[in-house]
């Protein structure tokens, strides 16, 4: 078992596009399509990146299979990886939300990430926050 260290000043910030690049290096890399993709532990110092604000001004510049590859990335992680847990702060909701101003957000991609995760927040957040 590791204990990752955690960094206050990198959550005065938001998140960068180098930090997005490696999250999509990532996904890369877990091969997200498989039956049971494992999905790689995250350096600690990207880890912090998770809950930092800024996501949806990060994913403008995607395109909408890099965001759904960072969909599935921070929704199977978080169900591997107990750190990568990060409830209505999850990149998901931000992400999912730039794919419906885009109206490229799948019925079939919101029934995946309910099939695959336990974080109640998942794929639209706090809805209570909404009201």
């Amino acid at each position: 078992m590791t204990v990752d260290s955690f960094d206050p000043q990198a959550m005065n910030s938001a998140v960068t596009a180098a930090q997005v690049a490696q999250w999509l290096l990532l996904a890369d890399r877990c091969e997200l399509d498989g039956d049971s993709p494992s999905i790689e532990a995250a350096e600690p110092d990207l880890m912090a990146s998770i809950l930092l604000p800024g996501w949806d001004l990060a994913a403008v510049d995607l395109s909408d299979a890099e965001l759904e590859s960072l969909v599935r990335l921070f929704t199977l992680g978080e169900m591997q990886h107990g750190s990568w847990q990060a409830g209505a702060k999850s990149p998901v909701v931000p992400l999912v939300k730039v794919l419906k101003q885009r109206g490229k957000f799948d019925p079939a991609l919101a029934r995946w990430i309910k099939d695959h995760t336990t974080n109640r927040f998942l794929p639209h957040g706090d809805l209570s926050a909404m009201l």
